[in-house]
């Protein structure tokens, strides 16, 4: 039976309600319609998203060639969009009215000109806080996490789980005392920015009111440019400020002594470039051999990777590296999926997991100092992301969120290093090695973990690399956008520095790839300690005026103690040297 429409006519009250309900059935408006899910677009626009990658970049002050910094030290990200002007001919006049409603015949070709114009877009740059943790996680949580269950082998879990969680409250103690000098030196730029606009503003007045009456203005002029040498010149005309990273802050609290922090920073990173260089090779003979039956010396991997990481590491811009970083954050997911679920579901014979663990020992007397190092190399510098992440975040509610977002992220981080540790440590037992890959047992999934870590660790290179190298070229040519003979000349000379620089770390590799466990000992307890807990309380007393005598004397007393332990770490380290070799 046929549906007939409902009457269209206007609801007044008193009406019969059913009649609404039949005229929005028919129109097919019974149902609201429900929002669609944006779970796909947020996933995708974390997966995605370059906050880490920019985070690198600004940690060392490094800008790209799309990027500027107002003198608020606000980072501006800058857009040229190109469009197409069309230049028509000259309309036709018209000696009278009725001349309107002629068709008026073009006398000659008509011809039109078109012109590219360029509008350049300047825009704060920013992101949400659910970019920044993740960007705190994929800074944090990297290739190091593998060293962890030899780490706590070597020391015992009673000292291994103290010193961790010790590390990471100091760690979050100093990072907050770094973002404080960071909110000071903030607003002491905003004030001045703002007394500059008002003295500003009141010398305009002054010349407005002197100004002679009748002046002509004009409007609307655009001129086209013919390449993107307009962005440049936009960016030139408006740079004037300079980021607040971790390095500015010490140049503004320790003066001429920031060199120290700069050179540390520098030290960190390429001793975990360093570590790659030996992670790598290692896991690669074990895939060669179980692949092949073939056992192909070291080295001869350390060759292939310091050639293959050398076009890397001239990249100025590593937020063209997203995609790669992205692939890596994949296969270190996967890689410690399989290593937890091989140690989880493992034939433990009479025992199980847990016996395991039970029967674990809290201390080993002999080599228990080297996880001193090792727990704040596990942070793999990360102290020098945080005012970038703290930067990156858009608006100022989530500013002040960030730091108790950083604190939250960063113990569920430790929580799990601490899970991961102790089940490997029981699963794999006495055969466990620094690289943990090369640990598992032999088959299909141990293979395609050593190859996906490899790939990881290869891919994530770069990024680590970057900073170092940017600190310690201290490259002139630093606006990338320029094309002339000065910047090339330049780019090149840095590209040729950079690889010599890959190269050293080659060879250094090469003597020490029998001692992964303790190049990572020494890198977190020499350059680790002071850089995350000495420096950031130091700085903190020189910058933040107002701070009570409690608040200074705590400084203090971390920066004591870090640098108590980073002296008796490294020296024990380096005296028993030849006991963590492998």
């Amino acid at each position: 039976m046929a549906r007939s429409a409902p009457v269209a006519s206007t609801y007044v009250a008193g009406d019969d309600p059913s009649r609404l309900k039949d005229a929005a059935a028919y129109l097919g408006l019974d149902r609201a319609r429900r929002p669609t899910a944006k779970v796909r677009e947020a996933v995708s626009s974390l997966l995605f998203d370059s906050t880490l990658e920019s985070a690198r970049m600004h940690s060392v002050g490094t800008l790209a060639k799309d990027e500027r910094v107002d003198e608020g030290g606000t980072i501006h990200l800058m857009t040229l969009n190109r469009r197409t002007r069309d230049e028509w001919a000259p309309r036709p006049e018209y000696g009278n009215l009725m001349d309107v409603f002629q068709q008026q015949q073009p006398t000659g070709d008509v011809t039109t000109e078109s012109s590219d114009e360029y509008e350049v877009v300047d825009t704060v740059e920013g992101g949400s806080l659910g970019a920044a943790a993740f960007g705190i996680v994929k800074g944090t949580v990297g290739p190091a996490i593998l060293f962890l269950p030899r780490g706590f082998k070597l020391a015992g879990w009673a000292v291994a789980i103290p010193a961790l969680l010790f590390s990471t409250v100091t760690y979050l103690y100093s990072a907050g005392r770094l973002l404080e000098c960071w909110k000071i030196e903030k607003r002491k730029v905003e004030q001045f920015e703002e007394i500059k606009a008002l003295l500003e503003d009141a010398e305009m007045s002054s010349v407005a009111k002197s100004a002679v009456s009748g002046s002509e203005t004009c409007y609307g002029a655009t001129e086209s440019e013919e390449d993107e040498s307009s962005l440049n010149e936009a960016k030139d005309s408006t740079y004037g400020g300079t980021l607040l990273t971790y390095p500015e802050l010490a140049r503004k609290a320790l003066g001429p002594y920031a060199v120290v922090v700069s050179t540390g920073i520098a030290v960190l990173q390429f001793g975990v470039c360093l570590t790659y260089f030996i992670f790598i090779p290692e896991n690669m003979v074990q895939v060669t051999r179980a692949m092949t039956g073939l056992r192909v010396k070291q080295e001869y991997f350390l060759v292939c990777m310091v050639l293959m990481e050398i076009p890397f590491s001239w990249v100025r811009d590593i937020r063209k590296l997203t995609p790669t970083n992205i692939l890596a954050t994949i296969l270190i997911a996967f890689g410690l999926a399989s290593c937890l679920g091989i140690a989880l579901f493992k034939d433990y014979g009479d025992s199980n997991l847990v016996g395991q663990i039970a029967g674990l020992p809290p201390l080993n007397s002999d080599t228990w100092y080297m996880f001193i190092g090792t727990s704040f190399y596990m942070f793999e510098g990360a102290i020098t992301l945080v005012l970038p992440l703290q930067e990156a975040v858009f608006t100022k509610e989530d500013k002040a969120k960030f730091p108790s977002l950083k604190k939250t992220v960063m113990w569920c981080i430790v929580v799990f290093y601490i899970f991961f540790a102790i089940t490997c440590w029981a699963a794999y037992g006495e055969g466990l090695k620094t690289a943990m890959t090369a640990s598992l047992p032999d088959g299909a999934l141990a293979t395609s973990v050593q190859v996906a870590y490899s790939v990881a660790v290869f891919f994530t290179f770069p990024l680590q690399a970057f900073p170092a190298l940017e600190v310690t070229l201290k490259s002139k040519a630093a606006n990338t956008g320029k094309r002339d003979c000065d910047f090339d000349s330049a780019t090149f000379r840095r590209n040729v520095e950079a690889s010599i620089l890959i190269c050293c770390l080659g060879v250094v590799a090469y003597f020490a790839q029998d001692y992964l466990g303790n190049v990572a000992s020494l890198l977190g307890s020499l350059v680790g300690v002071p850089i995350g807990l000495v420096f950031p309380n130091l700085m903190h007393n020189a910058l933040v005026k107002d701070s009570s005598p409690t608040r200074r004397a705590m400084n203090y007393g971390v920066a004591s103690v870090g640098l108590i332990a980073s002296v008796m770490a490294s020296t024990t380290t380096i005296l028993n040297w030849s006991a963590g070799a492998e």
